[in-house]
């Protein structure tokens, strides 16, 4: 048996241009540009169903702060009570400090002898410290033990006595001790 003859017909004859370097790269750019086309498409139809997830996250979350707003303004009444404890709390404490501020003065005047000067006192919650001049050495060995002696002052520290530079005779003495209020 024979074989059946193939023929082979061309409809569409293929141009000449195609075989030109223009053409070749003109065809090539072609075939590239579909895949652009069909990449940017799509790119454009994940970025228009991810905008519907975006914005179910967007509804959520602006749900979640306005629940969470009204909590916390629920909460401003108790809030503002806090505050106005915390204050009085603190102007107690400001005027229980007053009040040891001034309980300190006499106490300070039964230990200073006469030849002894305070040349600044700082006062704090239960401490004092000061620089003060002694011009005697009586004068200072008298400050020192009566500090130790009085039952409202304990934990008696004199950081420094030296010469006075700026008095002909005298010593600087800084000390610091805590009081006890009565």
């Amino acid at each position: 048996m024979p074989k059946p003859l193939k023929y082979n017909i061309n409809l569409l004859p293929e141009d000449p241009f195609f075989k030109t370097n223009t053409g070749r790269i003109l065809s090539w750019s072609l075939n590239v540009g579909r895949y652009i086309v069909i990449f940017t498409e799509i790119v454009v139809i994940v970025s228009f169903a991810s905008r519907f997830v975006l914005d179910r996250r967007m509804t959520d979350l602006n749900e979640s702060i306005y629940q969470k707003q009204l909590i916390i303004e629920s909460q401003s009444e108790l809030e503002t009570n806090f505050r106005l404890a915390q204050a009085k709390i603190q102007s107690y404490q400001a005027i229980e400090q007053q009040s040891n501020l001034v309980e300190v003065f006499p106490l300070l005047q039964q230990v200073v002898p006469n030849d002894f000067r305070l040349r600044y006192l700082r006062i704090q919650q239960n401490q004092i410290s000061g620089e003060s001049i002694a011009f005697s050495n009586n004068a200072l060995n008298l400050f020192i033990s009566n500090m130790q002696l009085s039952p409202y002052f304990d934990n008696i520290s004199v950081s420094k006595i030296e010469t006075s530079e700026d008095l002909s005779f005298g010593f600087a003495v800084n000390f610091t001790a805590n009081f006890l209020t009565r």
